[in-house]
């Protein structure tokens, strides 16, 4: 390929896929229609596919055509996210502090937020849009979530889940002090 250009990462995708989903050369093979040895070269990048033979790959591995083709550094889409004080959105003098790690985007309709009481106290949150749903992972401490007049007392290392378009609170009022994630989903 003179022009610079490099399809290794078909090959790489179609590999991990093997991998993950415990399939050998032979049972894609048989799947797609394309032979065991043109997949051997292809995860190699001995060779460059065809659309023809791509579609084929795509179909039985259950892909999208683009998601096969698309180059990794667009395909991956990752990112990382971290509590830091240009992502807090708690007020300043609140026992409560809450870190947005990623805000409701396009296609993504969950938002995820990582909290924890510096004192013992409580914080209110109003409504959250019709139909939405907060999940609430407490990693640490003892926590009370309050949701229409009702008490739900939070377990360690368990997940609650409840209605989030009803004003709720949460309290962390003893020590060990409350620390965990919760993501609200629209």
């Amino acid at each position: 390929m003179s022009d610079g250009l490099s399809f290794d990462y078909i090959g790489k995708l179609i590999r991990s896929y093997r991998s993950a989903e415990c399939t050998s050369l032979q049972a894609l093979a048989d799947r797609s229609g394309v032979s065991r040895s043109m997949i051997a070269q292809i995860e190699s990048g001995q060779t460059v596919p065809t659309i023809a033979v791509l579609a084929k790959l795509a179909e039985a591995m259950n892909y999208e055509l683009a998601t096969l083709v698309q180059p990794p550094e667009r395909a991956l889409n990752i990112s990382t996210s971290r509590a830091a004080k240009d992502n807090i959105i708690s007020k300043v003098d609140s026992p409560f502090t809450c870190h947005i790690l990623k805000k409701q985007s396009g296609l993504f309709t969950t938002e995820i937020y990582q909290f924890y009481f510096n004192e013992a106290g409580k914080t209110s949150f109003s409504a959250n849009v019709r139909g939405s749903i907060k999940h609430l992972w407490l990693q640490q401490g003892k926590l009370d979530i309050y949701v229409a007049g009702n008490k739900i007392s939070a377990q360690q290392n368990c997940l609650t889940t409840f209605n989030a378009n009803i004003p709720h609170r949460l309290e962390s009022r003893s020590e060990p002090l409350a620390k965990g994630l919760f993501f609200v989903v629209y």
